[in-house]
């Protein structure tokens, strides 16, 4: 009998998952009303009726001009905005769709729930986990946590395989890459220690490659273009997609591709060609991974597991990778696609057993004095280092730097530079203060790092003792308020989706 209390859902960039905990604690996928155990994460909107198609019916059939793939991978972009029908949909109301599905045809069976676990990649940023948050708003489900796709993935390993010391869990989905090094202990209790990855990389990257080599391959034998817009390409994808699954199990696939004006090529395509088109991706894949073992300041020898997390993990020159850096065979659950769900069910019944860690670095614009020059110069103040357990605070003093100063204005940084010109400012708090005061005057700034991995700063002028303390604010179009929020979730309650 399933516990609706402990619920986890992988909102994934291809396909989503929700899972829940049984009485005996063990987690199990629920599936969806069409007996899937993962939805496609694609949204279709009817021009005929008000009503969106999400998950198989709408990747399989339909206006590709009217259909939404891969919306988690614009989480990030405060300006993405998909228009249809004269109506401005965001990435997190798209999302929502997509959790609405999952929670009403769900709760036919596990009865209704309120709120869940929703897992995100480690390398989301802020902007990217409060959209989350707001889909799930919409959706009518209360977040019980964000927690790390990797995270929720070794929970999963813990439970399922008893793994127990350092293990670097490497993540490859259909949008994202994660490569995060952790520590289990033997109560499961799981200690993140690094993350590293790339929000951009992931089968997605790998289909596009077969795309351009159905594409070369139809010029060269027909003298013209395998495709001209978005439809015909959307068809290409899909079929290279399939040419992919394949190519995990066999050496070669023979795929015949044609154009709307009737010309018809035969491809074949060997897992050779298809590693080479590939390799500079994995490379990428290859550098992240020294780089998190880097930063967790261990050795390749030092880890006692690898373990596979997401679809891509299949592609046989993945695990081939992985076992040439690292000599050992990477660990597969077999269900790498749901293992996150499955984790993100067990979090949510374990969530104190987890110590995560702040995911990039947050800091401050400010002039410091250079020991080189003896002068001044701007650069980026780190108050939170990246890998900072959390949840957490901390807080760094800085002197105003001239005289009659009227408005203190706070920068607020995303990165671990200290260049200024290699971090993002996402943030500006301003103070306004009495004039006549002299330089020097003291003003703390002080951040506070939430378990979800959301940021307040505070800034604190001692000599008046103004203060503000805001939770950053992001502009554009892609961007919804609490207001939209509101109004959305009460439009998704009545609306069909299917």
């Amino acid at each position: 009998m399933a516990n609706k209390q402990f619920v986890g859902i992988d909102l994934g960039t291809t396909t989503s998952g929700l899972a829940c905990l049984r009485a005996d604690g063990s987690p199990e996928i629920v599936p969806n009303a069409d007996g899937e155990r993962l939805t496609p994460s694609v949204v279709y909107f009817d021009p005929y009726e008000d009503v969106k198609l999400v998950g198989s019916s709408a990747r399989d059939g339909g206006d590709p001009s009217r259909t939404v793939f891969q919306i988690k991978r614009y989480m990030d972009d405060p300006t993405h905005i998909v228009e249809i029908d004269g109506a401005k949909w965001t990435p997190a109301e798209i999302s929502a769709l997509i959790l609405s599905k999952l929670k009403r045809e769900c709760s036919r069976i596990i009865g209704e729930f309120e709120e869940a676990v929703i897992t995100v990649p480690a390398n989301f940023n802020e902007l990217a986990r409060r959209s989350t948050i707001a889909a799930a708003a919409m959706a009518g489900i209360k977040v019980k946590r964000l927690v790390n796709e990797p995270t929720a993935a070794a929970l999963y390993y813990a439970h399922r395989d008893q793994i127990i010391g350092k293990t670097l869990v490497y993540d490859l989905g259909g949008g994202t890459l994660d490569i995060t090094v952790l520590e289990i202990d033997a109560q499961r209790n799981v200690k993140i220690l690094t993350s590293e990855g790339a929000r951009h990389l992931g089968g997605a990257n790998f289909d596009e490659a077969i795309l351009e080599i159905y594409g070369a391959e139809f010029k060269k034998t027909q003298g013209g273009e395998l495709f001209t817009n978005d439809g015909q390409k959307r068809r290409i994808l899909q079929l290279g997609e399939e040419a992919k699954k394949m190519l995990s199990k066999l050496q070669r696939v023979t795929e015949t591709v044609s154009n709307e004006g009737g010309g018809i090529a035969r491809v074949e395509l060997t897992r050779e060609i298809f590693e080479q088109a590939i390799s500079r991706l994995l490379a990428r894949t290859e550098m992240l991974v020294e780089q998190a073992l880097n930063s967790a300041n261990i050795s390749i020898s030092d880890l006692d597991h690898v373990v596979l997390v997401g679809g891509s993990t299949r592609i046989p020159a993945v695990r081939a990778l992985l076992e040439r850096i690292t000599g050992m065979t990477p660990r597969s659950c077999g269900n790498v696609d749901e293992c996150v769900a499955l984790g993100a069910a067990l979090f949510s019944a374990n969530a104190s057993n987890i110590q995560e860690v702040a995911n990039t670095g947050y800091g401050t614009l400010a002039l410091v004095d250079d020991p080189d020059t003896g002068g001044l110069v701007f650069q980026n103040c780190i108050v939170i280092e990246k890998d900072t357990p959390i949840p957490c605070e901390c807080s760094q003093t800085y002197c105003t730097s001239e005289d009659d100063e009227r408005i203190i204005e706070v920068e607020i940084t995303q990165g671990e530079d200290t260049h200024p010109r290699y971090v993002d400012v996402i943030g500006r708090i301003t103070l306004e203060v009495p004039p006549n005061r002299p330089a020097g005057c003291e003003v703390t700034v002080t951040y506070s790092y939430d378990e979800n991995q959301r940021v307040q700063v505070h800034v604190l002028d001692h000599d008046t003792g103004k203060s503000e303390k805001v939770t950053i604010q992001y502009r554009g179009a892609g961007v919804i308020d609490q207001r939209a929020i509101e109004r959305k979730g009460s439009y998704l309650k009545k609306l069909r989706i299917e």
